[in-house]
């Protein structure tokens, strides 16, 4: 694997994960190729493109959850060898470097994945995996920075160094009322302690450092608005980059409530990204979900 590749390339295509909750339109928009992931029930398999194509809407994904046992509860997979070389290729007939932002390695195998698959097979091409150490949204807005960049004409040097800057710095922050999803998927870690302590909350979670990670919780729903649009409004002014993400599932209240602080408080060059989540964060989370993200500081007290 190249880490800065060769910076004399004038164009650069970004390849992302199809679970960063970037829209069709941004897609295209900013030229970037996406690799699919899927969402598994049981023996049934669909796969998720972005944000707003895919096999399985979240309103379906919510729909099956009612018939969920045990033994088809739903999981996500690590796109595999064929979904990667397909991505690329199709990131090589739009240019001759590619920047790939993965998953995080520390919640998956998308990384090690993606360096294996240009180990084998593309040694000779110039393709950069940069690991983002985030999730959903968190991915989106590293990867977005990085097709806004390109466009604009940057070097591939530049965005990477741009990429290693602002990723301690983003934040991916969501409130989910039950935990039973991620701890299915393996992926609770220190994130059990809340549960010990009161089941009736909701928890709030941030990525650090690659993994999921407590940040505070709610008492109640009411609780969540209040608090979320307060943290909002403190968002507005340390937001470093031109994009907030804000996303929900079965929560529009909220999300609604939220999205009014967002856009009453932006600066104007912001723009505020609202959109029903994918179903991929419903694997993580649940069908009730709010989630966040932006790149700046962060004060636990600010929640």
């Amino acid at each position: 694997m190249k880490l800065y590749g060769v910076i004399s390339m004038t164009k650069i295509t970004i390849v992302t994960a199809g679970l960063s909750e970037l829209t069709k339109d941004l897609i295209e928009q900013y030229n970037v190729v996406t690799i699919p992931y899927r969402i598994i029930f049981g023996d049934e398999a669909f796969y998720i493109k972005n944000n707003t194509e895919g096999e399985l809407t979240t309103q379906e994904f919510c729909e099956k959850l009612k018939t969920v046992t045990k033994d088809n509860f739903p999981r996500t997979s690590v796109p595999s060898p064929g979904d990667y070389t397909k991505a690329f290729d199709e990131a090589f007939k739009k240019s001759d470097s590619v920047i790939a932002i993965t998953l995080t390695s520390g919640m998956s195998g998308a990384f090690q994945a993606a360096n294996g698959v240009v180990e084998n097979l593309y040694k000779e091409k110039d393709i950069s995996v940069f690991d983002s150490l985030h999730t959903m949204t968190g991915v989106g807005n590293l990867a977005l920075e990085a097709a806004k960049m390109a466009q604009q004409g940057e070097s591939k040097e530049a965005i990477l160094k741009k990429l290693e800057a602002i990723r301690p710095k983003t934040r991916h922050i969501f409130a989910m009322k039950d935990l039973d999803f991620l701890e299915k998927q393996g992926r609770l870690g220190p994130i059990e302690q809340i549960r010990d302590k009161n089941p009736e909350v909701i928890p709030v979670i941030q990525t650090v450092g690659g993994i999921l990670q407590p940040l505070t919780i709610f008492n109640n729903e009411q609780n969540l608005i209040d608090r979320m649009c307060a943290f909002a409004k403190k968002i507005c002014e340390v937001n470093e980059t031109d994009d907030i993400f804000l996303s929900h599932i079965n929560n529009k209240k909220a999300a609604d409530a939220i999205y009014k602080v967002l856009m009453d408080n932006k600066k104007e060059s912001t723009t505020i990204h609202y959109t029903e989540a994918c179903a991929i964060l419903g694997a993580y989370s649940g069908p009730d979900t709010v989630s966040l993200s932006y790149v700046g500081d962060l004060e636990k007290d600010w929640l």
